[in-house]
């Protein structure tokens, strides 16, 4: 539920190599996001074309073998949802994904909120939008929470900080926004990739937030390459039942779909 194609500007794979790879490697169902982007420095801020992408998966969805979902990325909602519903057709996409990449005008990928930093108040800062973008709605999933690890990891500094005692109730008001908003969480694997080798989340909140009766989760790989296609799905999947899950699901139409946990290609 977190695949990149060519059609966001840090992407190089086309949705139809991805869907035949995906056919190899037992991926039964992609679903596909574009970056939409209007922070005006992000590097992908206005490399989005409606038209483009839906060809390309129309494209790619007419190869068969593979179900193809189409979904969008959109950058900080709570600030731009709007300006992003002037580019795109909400009718022609099963899901729409929110994202937190930018506090401000800092990046959270990158090393720069949290070289010679503190990063404790970065990482509250970073979850009170949180819980904005789960007030202002208008999104199925709320993609790799957490990933402010990678920005820390980049600076040096261990990755391994547990909100969930950090900041209780500020967790469990981020959680219980998302339960009542019926707002999926979307379970992403890219850190497994990378130096801070967890997921986005960590299972500390995923454990809380079942905890808290939360149940909806997706699985994502944010692929951008086929280098790194589908990457960490199984060990996503384990990381779901460790932490009392026994379903992950998906978006068809704007509809949660639930699946039972099942090995899915590493």
């Amino acid at each position: 539920m977190h695949v990149h194609t060519r059609s966001s500007p840090d992407a190089d794979a086309s949705a139809t190599d991805l869907c035949r790879l995906a056919a190899c490697s037992g991926v039964g169902r992609i679903g596909f996001v574009a970056h939409l982007d209007f922070h005006p420095e992000d590097y992908c801020y206005g490399g989005f074309c409606e038209k483009n992408y839906i060809a390309e998966l129309d494209l790619a969805e007419a190869e068969g073998g593979t179900e193809v979902l189409r979904g969008l990325e959109i950058g900080e909602p709570h600030r731009y949802l709007d300006d992003a519903m002037t580019v795109f057709t909400p009718s022609r996409y099963d899901f729409i994904t929110g994202a937190l990449h930018w506090l401000g005008d800092r990046m959270i990928l990158n090393e720069a909120p949290f070289a010679g930093n503190d990063p404790v108040p970065v990482v509250q800062r970073y979850y009170e939008e949180t819980l904005e973008i789960l007030d202002r709605g208008g999104i199925s999933i709320l993609a790799h929470m957490g990933i402010f690890r990678r920005g820390m990891a980049r600076a040096g500094l261990p990755a391994d900080l547990d909100e969930t005692r950090l900041f209780p109730g500020l967790m469990k008001e981020v959680l219980e926004k998302a339960i009542r908003s019926e707002i999926a969480i979307e379970v992403n694997t890219a850190g497994l990739r990378r130096p801070e080798n967890t997921t986005y989340p960590t299972p500390s909140v995923l454990s809380l937030y079942r905890e808290m009766g939360g149940r909806l989760v997706t699985l994502g790989s944010d692929t951008h390459s086929l280098e790194n296609a589908f990457y960490g799905l199984a060990r996503g999947e384990r990381v779901l039942r460790e932490c009392g899950f026994d379903e992950y699901g998906f978006y068809r139409d704007g509809e949660y779909h639930s699946r039972p946990l099942q090995y899915i290609a590493d």
